[in-house]
């Protein structure tokens, strides 16, 4: 998807900030997320241009997860974390 600088008038604002998104976060395929229905994921596409993290839960096998980047509060994890927050996930409320 290729949107021109004058496409709509927030275009300029909208990829400044997801340079910002990438600075910060660097995401890859592979990582491990925390979704905005708290299920550990991992990642298995990166769009900066649609603002959209889909993968795959590590807890239900549910596919795909899709999450804004900018908007669900979506959060890195290391393995250590999505494998602690497993046994304790039904527990859990998404924010």
């Amino acid at each position: 998807m290729n949107i021109q600088d004058d496409d709509f008038p927030f275009q300029a604002a909208f990829v400044s900030e997801m340079k910002r998104v990438r600075e910060a976060f660097d995401w890859q395929i592979g990582d491990i997320y925390e979704d905005c229905s708290s299920h550990p994921v991992l990642c298995v596409r990166v769009s900066y241009e649609e603002d959209d993290l889909q993968g795959i839960s590590l807890i239900d096998g549910s596919y795909p997860r899709s999450c804004s980047m900018r908007h669900c509060g979506v959060r890195k994890l290391t393995v250590a974390e999505a494998w602690a927050i497993r046994p304790t996930w039904h527990r859990r409320e998404a924010p």
